[in-house]
């Protein structure tokens, strides 16, 4: 890929860009890849509710007057909490994999807006995971069963990474998924992390789409 291409990372915390940034720079091959972190910036908090925020602000689209493609990660599991909002609320107990991430699209395109996502759709990609970011990792260090989990993946991840890590992850700090992060360095193993976890899939397949060069 050509170093021209930018992308903006829009995502609850500072520990998904570090993954995503991972990903990116090895299935996009380009160790140079320029990224933006749009929300959170460096030194902020971020939760879903600020990638929400985002999503209606001004910000994000005068991000496209700067960057190539931008894309939003949000977790899906704060939609069990009791204090969402109506108007965000999706049942994900009874949904699929598949109509989770769909129902996900549909309200963040709401959030940006029809008129202005018909737009810029094509550089809009969706890192919509299924149940947290968390369950793309359990791939790297399970072959069984419980690489393909989408619920509860930091606490089995947790049981795994003090004998291959040193570490659990008591708290999102930033070195614990920079180490993590580490074993994406090679495309072949993103891919097959992803054939594990449909949620990691549909986001590559964006990428295959819209960013991988054009073919002449």
């Amino acid at each position: 890929m050509d170093n021209q291409y930018s992308i903006g990372i829009i995502s609850e915390g500072v520990t998904d860009q570090i993954i995503l940034e991972a990903i990116l720079v090895t299935y996009l091959g380009n160790k140079d890849l320029p990224i933006t972190r749009l929300q959170p910036k460096e030194n902020e908090s971020g939760n879903w509710d600020k990638v929400f925020k985002y999503c209606k602000s001004d910000d994000f689209k005068q991000a496209f007057h700067f960057l190539h493609w931008v894309i939003i990660q949000v977790d899906t599991d704060f939609m069990r909490r009791k204090d969402v909002p109506k108007e965000y609320l999706i049942d994900i107990e009874n949904l699929s994999t598949t109509k989770i991430i769909e129902a996900f699209r549909t309200l963040l395109i709401d959030l940006i807006g029809d008129d202005f996502y018909e737009q810029y759709a094509q550089q809009i990609i969706f890192a919509i995971a299924v149940d947290a970011i968390e369950c793309w990792l359990l791939p790297i260090y399970y072959q069984d069963n419980k690489a393909k989990k989408t619920t509860n993946c930091l606490g089995t991840l947790n049981q795994i990474l003090p004998q291959t890590e040193g570490f659990a992850i008591d708290e999102k700090k930033a070195n614990y998924y920079e180490k993590i992060a580490k074993h994406f360095k090679k495309r072949d193993t993103v891919v097959k992390c992803s054939a594990k976890n449909e949620s990691f899939k549909h986001f590559l397949d964006q990428l295959s789409i819209i960013l991988s060069p054009p073919s002449h």
